[in-house]
């Protein structure tokens, strides 16, 4: 991710020191040496006349490159690149932030296990056959119980994934939201990502017919694509889409606001645009905050079991020490 927040980073900066489109794909492929490869395969397809935003999309994330179709067609590219390379940015830091926090936890559980591991397999069966040789390890009922609860956990998330393959992208964003610290966080996503597509698409001058036409040819689990069918819909049979727009909990309700309040076109634009950078600052601000709880909580959860092990391994023992003193 941080490979394709540098590339469109270079990428606006020569734009915005009068390359061409072309001429700014040969000189990265001259001065980047991470991409020579997928630069080659991009500039032979410019010269061939095809767009960039498809020749790039097998690189970039798919929210991305549906910005840069708009920009490509509507707007200015260069400033819709470097806007992407600073959301792709930040992932990309999140990212590394949070592998850095489960470091320290997955090390510390990994160690535990080994040692646990060592101390089940290894040493607790020659102290217990010691303690109790006529005692069973361990009966038959409990490999019948680990068993089946094995085989429920299996089925519970395969049914599971079906019924989330079979939920339309417009109900699983509003489940979303109701997730403990990560609906905060795509609260604050979706806000973003919905009113920076939609301050492009006002400022390029279409209608809302239009509008909803460019949405569509996004892919069909796409959340846009699914909320301009529900527009179309409405607006076909003469409905108002602004009560339907209120009731959808990951639409910020500014936005219907700027909606319904009968600005101009670029005045919306401008309104929007700003809005959905209030939205990319609270969407940081967010996910520092959840990175700033990752680590405790992992910590509380391998104490956890840690103790569990502990018990665990050493009830069996006393139970068989308890056993030899009734002896």
């Amino acid at each position: 991710m941080s490979t394709q927040a540098r590339f469109c980073q270079l990428l606006a900066d020569q734009l915005a020191s009068g390359f061409s489109l072309q001429q700014a794909v040969t000189f990265l492929r001259t001065v980047a040496g991470r991409f020579p490869a997928d630069l080659a395969a991009i500039e032979t397809g410019l010269q061939n006349g095809e767009p960039l935003v498809e020749l790039v999309a097998p690189y970039l994330q798919a929210n991305v490159c549906f910005q840069l179709r708009l920009t490509t067609t509507y707007g200015d590219l260069g400033p819709s690149l470097a806007e992407a390379a600073g959301f792709l940015r930040l992932l990309a830091t999140q990212r590394q932030k949070f592998r850095q926090l489960l470091a320290y936890p997955v090390g510390l559980f990994l160690g535990m296990i080994g040692l646990f591991a060592t101390l089940k397999l290894g040493i607790l069966p020659q102290l217990q056959q010691g303690l109790a040789p006529s005692a069973p390890l361990s009966t038959g009922w409990q490999r019948y119980l680990w068993g089946g609860g094995v085989g429920l956990g299996v089925l519970g998330l395969v049914l599971a994934g079906k019924w989330w393959c079979r939920q339309p992208s417009l109900r699983l964003a509003s489940l979303y939201l109701q997730v403990p610290v990560v609906g905060p966080i795509l609260r604050a996503y979706y806000g973003y990502y919905l009113t920076a597509n939609l301050s492009q698409l006002v400022r390029s001058g279409l209608s809302v017919k239009q509008m909803l036409a460019v949405l569509r040819q996004l892919p069909q689990r796409a959340l846009l694509y699914q909320l301009a069918g529900v527009l179309t819909q409405q607006l076909t049979v003469g409905q108002s889409p602004v009560g339907w727009l209120r009731q959808q909990p990951f639409i910020p309700g500014q936005v219907v606001v700027f909606l319904s309040k009968g600005s101009t076109p670029p005045q919306l634009a401008r309104e929007l645009h700003a809005f959905s950078q209030l939205q990319y600052r609270e969407l940081v601000r967010r996910l520092e905050r959840a990175l700033a709880l990752v680590q405790p909580i992992l910590l509380g959860i391998v104490a956890l079991l840690i103790v569990g092990a502990y018990l665990s391994l050493l009830l069996p023992m006393y139970q068989d020490l308890q056993g030899v003193y009734h002896d």
